[in-house]
């Protein structure tokens, strides 16, 4: 299996195809992506007014993580919990994924999107990582937030939205380069803005087939 070597390639694809560009980079296909992002709309839409308020936005983290730990563990990707926030990360251990729902600026090009939620110390470090990476290869942005450097491991954030109005989910695979003084991520670069899905067409509300068992390898901890 080829090593993830993307601290300069994420540039170098900015410019492609959002879904070239990321299976180019992590070996990630478009209906993989859909698969994790259809399961996080079926559990976000699964909430009841018996659920806590709140519920589907975890409910979905939760499921499109399982989901992209599964997709991804076959690949040689391995599971990370640092601070308790839930990674998938490349086998050579220099890139690593994490669900998180966005606002409604989600998946649109035109505006940059938030988390939904206050992120905590181990987004701040991911992005401060990411923020040297971006010197190194200039962004223009106007503003950055400095954090304490943590290891040398690329962050990226599969961000989604489920728009009931709009009757879709939108998402992307992006890499976050600043935060707010609310402490949400606030900028990124590059964004792969993936095709939004209609929840209609493409969610299955019972979910898919099970999948066979896979053996799933832990990164201890430090």
């Amino acid at each position: 299996m080829r090593s993830s070597k993307m601290l300069d390639q994420d540039f170098a694809f900015s410019d492609a195809p959002p879904q070239i560009a990321v299976q180019r980079l992590f070996e990630l296909s478009e209906a993989e992506l859909r698969e994790t992002v259809n399961a996080c709309a079926r559990a976000y839409l699964s909430e009841s007014p018996l659920h806590p308020k709140g519920a589907g936005g975890s409910m979905a983290w939760m499921e499109g993580t399982k989901v992209i730990r599964s997709v991804m563990i076959p690949k040689g990707w391995k599971i990370e919990n640092p601070g308790n926030q839930p990674r998938v990360v490349s086998p050579d251990g220099k890139h690593a994924i994490t669900v998180i729902c966005g606002d409604e600026h989600t998946g649109n090009p035109t505006r940059t999107p938030m988390t939904r939620n206050k992120k905590g110390r181990q987004t701040s470090q991911g992005v401060s990582y990411n923020v040297k990476q971006t010197e190194l290869f200039p962004v223009s942005r106007e503003e950055l937030q400095r954090y304490a450097p943590h290891g040398d491991q690329t962050l990226w954030i599969l961000l989604f939205y489920v728009d009931k109005a709009a009757g879709e989910v939108r998402y992307e695979l992006s890499r976050p380069i600043n935060m707010s003084e609310t402490e949400k991520v606030d900028d990124w670069e590059p964004r792969f803005i993936m095709p939004s899905l209609k929840l209609g067409d493409n969610i299955d509300p019972q979910g898919p087939e099970p999948s066979s068992d896979i053996d799933i390898p832990v990164i201890p901890r430090s």
